[in-house]
C-alpha cells in the first residue's frame, strides 16, 4: 500500500529547508510524492468495499 513517506533529499535541498524553516518560524516536513487515487468501476468499487467489510479495513486504490 501506497501511503505517505517522508522524502529522501539531498543534502543542499534539505539545507534549504532548514534555511526556510528559520526564515519563517515553522517545521517543514517533506513527503514522497503519491500516486493519483485510481478511478473505479462501480463493479470495481463494489468489490473493493466487499473486501473492506471482510477484512475490517480500509483501502485506497491508487493508479498503479
Amino acid at each position: 500500500m501506497e501511503s505517505a513517506r517522508p522524502a529522501h533529499l539531498s543534502e543542499d535541498s534539505l539545507q534549504e529547508v532548514r534555511r526556510l524553516e528559520e526564515k519563517i518560524g515553522v517545521i517543514l516536513v517533506g513527503y514522497e510524492k503519491i500516486p493519483p487515487y485510481k478511478k473505479l468501476s462501480s463493479q470495481e468499487l463494489t468489490s473493493i468495499q466487499s473486501l473492506e467489510k471482510d477484512t475490517g479495513s480500509i483501502l485506497v486504490a491508487y493508479e498503479g
